[in-house]
């Protein structure tokens, strides 16, 4: 039995905290709002970067799975930068740290001309927030064992905003390369590093999390919009092919016997649209 403390046990974190409690681990879980913990995580109500030492307990891996407040530098700063301040602070004088894994973004690799993107990809981000992840990654790393988790667009239930745009029927903005994973294979991808980690085996410093399925957000639309009787709001055909956004693929998790259960926007979104549907 490991100990776990998963800062950030909002969805992600919760799905994670569930997994390892029935795997036979001790959880314990943060989150800013909210009482609500899946049943056998010690849970923990209050902001991170107000708790001192004594209030984080001894632990052998760490989940830091944050979600910012708003989409600028500063909200991000606070949400990744200065928590994980918070763990190197309380964890880096023990004998044996803790494993951390942080979850951040694809959005680090700032390639935008269609460029295939992979783990020997060198990160190089092209604006404030993606940087000020990089800057997290990067602190972590120089204190910490930690494996950055870099997913891409992460859509599952109660994330309707795409759904939202489509079926607004506003003109659809030039289009891109988009690269997506469902929340259950985040999940699910989180629990298969953290039993690495309790095997004791070597861990990259990075890893991708997507479904492997590079597609046009045209596409996408094109294929929401169908479902849902929308309007197709496309003004310039010409542009189906995308000009813009990177194709993204990982091979860690595959190696190590990972298999995504949704592998393309189409085998994710049905469920998703079932929901939305009962919405309406």
């Amino acid at each position: 039995m490991a100990k776990v403390l998963i800062a950030g046990c909002g969805d992600l974190g919760s799905g994670v905290a569930a997994e390892l409690v029935k795997n036979g681990h001790e959880v314990t879980g943060i989150r800013r709002t909210k009482a609500q913990f899946p049943e056998g995580v010690v849970g923990m109500t209050g902001d991170l970067l107000s708790m001192t030492d004594d209030n984080l307990p001894n632990v052998d891996v760490v989940f830091l799975i944050m979600t910012p407040n708003g989409r600028d530098e500063d909200a991000y700063r606070a949400a990744y930068f200065d928590t994980a301040q918070v763990l190197i602070r309380r964890y880096k004088a023990m004998v044996k740290p803790p494993q951390v894994f942080f979850v951040s973004s694809t959005s680090v690799y700032g390639q935008h001309q269609g460029e295939w993107v992979d783990e020997t990809t060198p990160a190089i981000p092209s604006s404030a927030t993606a940087t000020v992840l990089l800057e997290t990654e990067q602190a972590l790393a120089a204190v910490l064992p930690s494996v950055t988790v870099r997913c891409s667009g992460i859509y599952g239930p109660g994330r309707f905003r795409l759904l939202e745009t489509v079926l607004s029927e506003k003109d659809w903005e030039a289009n891109s390369w988009t690269n997506r994973i469902h929340r259950d294979d985040v999940v699910s991808a989180l629990v298969t590093l953290a039993n690495i980690a309790f095997e004791g085996k070597d861990l990259p410093k990075q890893v991708i999390v997507t479904d492997q399925t590079p597609v046009s957000m045209w596409e996408v639309k094109l294929w929401l919009a169908t479902c849902l009787g929308a309007r197709v709001a496309v003004k310039e055909s010409n542009q189906f092919v995308p000009a813009s956004g990177k194709r993204i693929q990982g091979q860690y998790l595959l190696s190590q016997g990972w298999v995504p259960r949704y592998p393309s926007y189409v085998a994710g979104y049905h469920a998703l649209l079932r929901e939305f549907n009962a919405t309406r």
